[in-house]
């Protein structure tokens, strides 16, 4: 017999997610453009749909612009754990504000339905970046950078007491070409002896979230190293095991060998790179939570002294630096 082709990596990474976690593939969705949400919203364009939800452009006559509304997909109407899920999402987004987090600007129902309000992000996200990329990968400065506006945004998730739990590329969309975090409908607090679901994407998942073991700030570092490892190399850091295997009854019983042994050093396939970038991403790689960063603030340390003494944080093209005042420095009205 001869071997089986791998599938499209787009396509494999849907059904990876689906298939492994037995969900059916979502229908059209429910809406169509120009239909009316919650009286002063206007349809104006499919976005995308997720595990819960649908998401669409709207526009608000109330406040003359366009916001992204998450709304509960209908088959999920009388699932009680479903519409909690959404609301939890609405209470972290009011509780946490950071420029690499998608903004919240309310919460509502449709029709027995409940959705979130947030900034429109026209994108791309990142998996169209990476995807757009020649092999895959973006140089070591676009990875790094992207990396610490990522840390950032997570780093303030901890603090107010969140994690995660889904870092991928398709949930970083970029404003103004700085990547900013989205998707927050697998975020959870933080909290002593609380265990993963099992739910994420596969590529990107620790192992303890894979096999429902108790999950931490460590966790979001390793889908952090993930991500990293995938925008410098064009891999995964598992990579043969995501593309060969198929998925059958559920992560945590489909890649049980994830974690035993250490994955490749990204130099490996990106001979550029140092081997402090190596140290660091299989850090956070560590099958092990406690062989991890501690937290994210000394990775983001490590991340940036990777960084070249003349780049830059902000992409080309963006103004960051302070003005000059040559003269009188200004002063506060009394």
């Amino acid at each position: 017999m001869s071997p089986r082709a791998a599938p499209p990596r787009r396509l494999g990474l849907v059904d990876a997610a689906e298939r492994g976690l037995g969900r059916p593939a979502r229908g059209p969705y429910p809406y169509a453009i120009g239909d009316r949400v919650a009286g002063d919203l206007t349809v104006i364009g499919h976005l995308a749909t997720g595990r819960l939800c649908h998401l669409y452009q709207v526009w608000s006559a109330h406040e003359w612009c366009a916001f992204t509304c998450k709304i509960l997909s209908p088959d999920r109407r009388d699932r009680a754990i479903d519409r909690r899920a959404l609301r939890r999402e609405g209470r972290i987004l009011r509780a946490v504000r950071h420029p690499n987090l998608v903004q919240s600007y309310g919460e509502g129902e449709h029709e027995g339905l409940p959705f979130l309000l947030m900034e429109y992000l026209e994108g791309p996200s990142f998996f169209d970046v990476i995807e757009d990329q020649p092999d895959r990968r973006l140089s070591a400065c676009d990875a790094l950078r992207t990396a610490i506006h990522l840390g950032a945004a997570v780093y303030h998730l901890h603090r107010r007491g969140f994690l995660h739990l889904d870092l991928k590329p398709a949930n970083l969309i970029l404003r103004d070409h700085v990547p900013v975090l989205i998707d927050l409908d697998s975020a959870r607090r933080i909290r002593p002896g609380r265990r993963g679901n099992g739910i994420g994407t596969g590529p990107y998942m620790a192992p303890e979230l894979v096999r429902r073991q108790e999950v931490s700030p460590a966790t979001d570092v390793y889908g952090l190293g993930a991500l990293l490892y995938e925008m410098l190399t064009g891999r995964w850091p598992y990579e043969a095991v995501y593309q060969e295997e198929e998925p059958r009854r559920g992560l945590e019983r489909q890649f049980p060998q994830i974690g035993l042994q250490p994955p490749d050093p990204p130099s490996r396939f990106a001979p550029d790179l140092t081997d402090g970038i190596d140290r660091t991403v299989l850090r956070c790689l560590a099958a092990d939570p406690a062989e991890r960063f501690d937290n994210l603030h000394p990775l983001l340390l490590a991340l940036s002294e990777e960084l070249e003494r003349t780049d830059s944080l902000w992409p080309s093209g963006v103004r960051a630096e302070r003005r000059q005042h040559p003269r009188e420095p200004h002063r506060l009205p009394e």
